[in-house]
């Protein structure tokens, strides 16, 4: 990430069509979906997305602060993801659409894309042709000014920024809204040698090295294929960045009255290289390779011990091997005793983890006929019991069932769709109000353009 600041106008400059903006973090009322005791209530945010900004903007939504996603027509590209809910309302909602978006407002504007092929886009991994660049609507960019000159906030994730794709400069920006916070989502950043090159979570996840240290077991002497995760990770990855750094700007300038515009630049591409665990430490500090395992971590090793064993249910737990010291080794053994488990592992040749390590596949080949003798809920229970920190290789139907999610509260019934509550998946924290399962909260996911008219009134985002 890369910051610069751009200086207010001198006075007599244009205020923007929606009068002068509230500071950044005021007190002023919110968006008629957030509660008082949210920490980002107050805070306005604009998100205009190419598909790289909606997850930041899902986090500040989650905070309180109220988010509004400038759409165009037709809609986000996200809207037409799938997997499908047919709602009461007769409506079929894009769930994906609906988890990253809920709580947020929409506003529908005739803006250009950013005349890319929709491969530059986190959640369309297909070939297409180039979008022929549109004609820009003055109308429109007005409308945006408006929108803008109202914000604390703007998550600008098209490919190029709004600078470079709508001729909104930063001298502009500062104009319309003294302080604003201008927050460029791009995959390689504003600047350096593939600032206009294409990408999508594939390519993210690919360049970035994730990808490298994914995959199966190294076989016949060769590397395993790499392989990507799915899930659009890349955009998570730099959405979290973006409002840790956002919400900290937020605060800065609110303590010395900031008047200059703020430019932070995110690169899609920096965020996954920093987010690659030990993969790029190993080459850099041990000058290793980094070879993929099947179910485990990357190593500068070739070969390694299994760590994913299959039970007598079917159902696989992953008891990890790595780091068998002395107190774990003795707990695996009371493991075995307890369940009348015959084994060969308390003989001396194990008596020390300097011991065990150039024979851990022995111990490795008794873990996996204990396995095969019992079902995986027990070998999870029983093993954390013993403080070994195994665990079961969940399904996503385990994960909807899990009575430890269910005793913490995480999901939680929401009225996602209108008329209609379903379980929503919570928020990772306790103790930190959401603002999005506030009992107050309205966490509808918006219809297309709902809230243009109320948005673009004269008074603007004065009057939420």
């Amino acid at each position: 990430m890369t910051a610069t600041t751009s200086p207010r106008p001198r006075p007599g400059g244009p205020g923007g069509p929606g009068g002068e903006a509230g500071s950044a973090g005021s007190a002023g009322s919110a968006a008629q979906s957030r509660t008082d005791t949210s920490p980002l209530t107050g805070v306005r945010v604009l998100e205009i997305d190419d598909g790289f900004a909606g997850y930041a903007g899902k986090v500040f939504a989650d905070f309180g602060a109220s988010v509004v996603k400038v759409e165009r027509p037709g809609g986000a590209l996200q809207r037409r993801s799938g997997p499908f809910y047919r709602a009461a309302d007769g409506n079929e909602y894009s769930l994906p659409f609906a988890y990253y978006n809920a709580g947020k407002q929409s506003v529908l504007l005739d803006l250009p894309d950013a005349g890319r092929p929709d491969a530059d886009r986190p959640d369309a991994d297909r070939p297409d042709a180039d979008r022929p660049d549109a004609e820009v609507d003055a109308d429109a960019i007005a409308q945006l000014e408006r929108l803008i000159a109202g914000a604390d906030v703007v998550l600008d994730g098209m490919s190029g920024g709004i600078t470079a794709t709508l001729g909104l400069s930063s001298e502009r920006l500062a104009e319309l809204r003294p302080g604003l916070i201008h927050v460029v989502i791009t995959p390689f950043g504003l600047t350096g040698p593939w600032r206009d090159y294409l990408s999508s979570d594939l390519v993210a996840l690919t360049l970035g090295g994730v990808t490298a240290q994914t995959g199966y077991d190294s076989v016949n002497g060769r590397p395993g294929q790499p392989i990507s995760p799915t899930g659009g990770q890349s955009s998570h990855f730099v959405g979290v960045l973006a409002a840790i750094a956002t919400i900290a700007a937020l605060r800065e300038r609110r303590d010395r009255r900031a008047e200059d515009v703020l430019t932070l630049d995110f690169s899609v591409h920096d965020s996954v290289a920093v987010s690659t665990e030990s993969y790029v430490s190993m080459w850099e500090f041990g000058n290793l390779e980094g070879f993929r395992h099947t179910g485990r971590h990357a190593s500068g090793i070739f070969t390694n011990p299994a760590w994913q064993f299959r039970c007598g249910d079917g159902a696989y737990v992953c008891a990890l091997t790595l780091y068998l010291n002395d107190r774990r080794f003795a707990a695996l053994l009371d493991l075995f005793d307890k369940a009348g488990f015959s084994h060969g592992l308390a003989d001396e040749r194990y008596a020390t983890q300097r011991q065990r390590d150039p024979i851990m596949n022995e111990i490795v080949n008794e873990i996996a006929r204990f396995c095969k003798q019992h079902s995986a809920d027990y070998i999870f229970d029983e093993a954390q019991r013993r403080q070994l920190p195994w665990a079961k290789v969940r399904s996503p139907e385990d994960i909807a069932a899990d009575a430890h999610l269910a005793a913490r509260g995480f999901f939680t019934p929401v009225e996602l769709f209108p008329g209609e509550q379903v379980p929503f998946p919570g928020m990772p924290w306790q103790g930190l109000p959401s603002a999005l399962l506030a009992t107050d909260a309205n966490a509808h996911v918006p219809q297309l353009g709902q809230d243009t008219e109320a948005l673009l009134n004269q008074e603007g985002w004065r009057a939420l």
